[in-house]
């Protein structure tokens, strides 16, 4: 569930590890997180491929991303 609380643990994961499976809240994809370069670079766990590259964690919350 998309709660303020998911969000704020979200915040603290990425204080301390450099990586996380991730959940987008809006069309249930999956993905997987790792800091790169200084970016978070979320890879589609499923099929498509698709990638996604954010400056900042507040950027993936934004976007709708948690940690699963």
């Amino acid at each position: 569930m998309w709660t303020a609380e998911l969000q704020q643990q979200t915040r603290e994961f990425f204080e301390n590890m450099n990586g996380a499976f991730m959940k987008h809240f809006g069309d249930s994809r999956f993905g997987l997180c790792v800091l790169i370069d200084g970016k978070y670079v979320i890879s589609d766990r499923e099929k498509s491929g698709d990638v996604w590259e954010y400056d900042l964690v507040d950027d993936m919350i934004e976007d709708g991303w948690a940690i699963d």
